[in-house]
């Protein structure tokens, strides 16, 4: 009985936890250029929209720790654009001269899985049905159904081969 009750307690709680643990997501910029389609796991990713939009197709799903990631930062002459002779930003981050608020955006494809510790940087579309392998640096386009790992992530292999696993 006490088992009971204290089981009927602790489920709301435990539920909750669980839903922040694998719903929260961190949003950096203007969360309007964020755009998630259905039934997208987000498992604390993320999303960095200081220099363009992030859309992200149905039921992709991420693991803990992927950074999405549009920021950029200018360098002229070997400095931050920022502190080039001349310029005088009053923004710590250089403001748009060092900064572009637009024009590196990321495509993510639907029914992706993009695991653990990935980065994804500005610029790049991830096709339909693609692995990100864990720790992988995606610096350029990813086609439909490949399989990307590596610093920088480059294609090794192809989702459509995998054999389902028997029950």
């Amino acid at each position: 009985m006490i088992k009971r009750k204290l089981r009927n307690f602790m489920r709301p709680i435990v539920r909750f936890f669980l839903y922040y643990f694998y719903e929260t997501s961190y949003t950096i910029g203007d969360s309007g250029k964020l755009h998630l389609g259905e039934r997208v796991a987000v498992a604390n990713t993320l999303f960095n929209l200081s220099s363009g939009s992030i859309y992200v197709g149905d039921r992709t799903i991420f693991s803990h720790n992927v950074m999405v990631i549009t920021g950029r930062h200018n360098f002229y002459d070997g400095m931050r654009a920022s502190l080039a002779p001349g310029v005088n930003s009053e923004s710590w981050g250089g403001g748009e001269e060092e900064v572009p608020s637009s024009g590196f955006d990321i495509h993510i494809g639907k029914g992706c899985w993009i695991a653990s510790g990935a980065i994804i940087s500005g610029g790049v579309k991830i096709g339909n049905g693609v692995i990100i392998a864990a720790n992988a640096v995606v610096t350029r386009d990813i086609p439909d159904f490949a399989i990307a790992g590596g610093v920088p992530a480059r294609v090794i292999g192809d989702t459509r081969k995998k054999q389902k696993v028997d029950q």
